[in-house]
């Protein structure tokens, strides 16, 4: 990773019909800029590998063929969802429109002040969280035509102090449980060509989906306790 490399990726981007609007944010190397541009080039599905150096007059680049069933992961439109996910389908461009405009923020910041720096860093950071948290819902919904709700209807507001500290502990105590059974069950996931198939995959796509509704208690709970 260095500074040739990552201007060889802008270029397999670019010419892979990459938006020259987004990467303008990220055409400075550093390690962050770095790993973002990768994270753009796996979204529209750019295998690295198998890239071909071609020589342009004096100069050799790298060409990616044009593939015409490729698609980025947001290359979808809000009605392949059902109205239940509309608010996330919203809320990954909005957080992701959020977070270039903290960039350009961040990019202005003294290289001193590092305070605001970290600031801003972390209100990225959240950006990211929840794009990918929003992602996760409609990716779940294109692979399996199911619903994982990123967001809880539970009322916490009666809870005393303490109880609510203990209701924190037991979530995540549960979050703990469940993700050690999903890893089993995904380790004994039959083939899909198993008569029992179907029914396996139903039983973990509901842990998951229960999964994610302890997380977003927690996301709730700890705001309320404090962390």
């Amino acid at each position: 990773m260095n500074r040739q490399t990552h201007k060889e990726l802008i270029e397999i981007y670019l010419s892979s019909g990459g938006d020259v609007k987004k990467i303008q944010l990220y055409k400075s190397f550093s390690p962050a800029n770095h790993a973002k541009l990768k994270y753009f080039l796996k979204q529209i599905k750019i295998d690295l590998p198998d890239a071909k150096p071609v020589k342009i007059g004096a100069k050799t680049t790298t060409i990616i063929p044009e593939a015409k069933d490729r698609k980025g992961i947001w290359n979808d439109l809000i009605s392949q969802y059902p109205i239940e996910l509309h608010q996330d389908y919203q809320n990954r461009y909005k957080y992701w429109l959020e977070a270039c405009s903290l960039k350009v923020e961040l990019n202005a910041v003294h290289r001193k002040d590092e305070k605001t720096a970290y600031e801003l860093q972390e209100k990225i950071m959240f950006c990211f969280e929840k794009m990918d948290k929003a992602q996760k819902a409609l990716q779940h919904y294109q692979n399996h035509k199911r619903i994982i709700k990123t967001e809880t209807k539970t009322d916490f507001s009666q809870l005393s102090p303490m109880e609510l500290l203990l209701k924190r502990n037991s979530t995540r105590s549960n979050i703990s449980k469940r993700n050690s059974t999903i890893a089993r069950m995904e380790a004994i996931l039959p083939n899909v060509s198993d008569p029992n198939f179907k029914r396996k995959l139903h039983s973990l796509n509901r842990k998951k989906e229960q999964l994610q509704e302890l997380l977003n208690e927690l996301e709730i709970l700890e705001a309320m306790v404090g962390n």
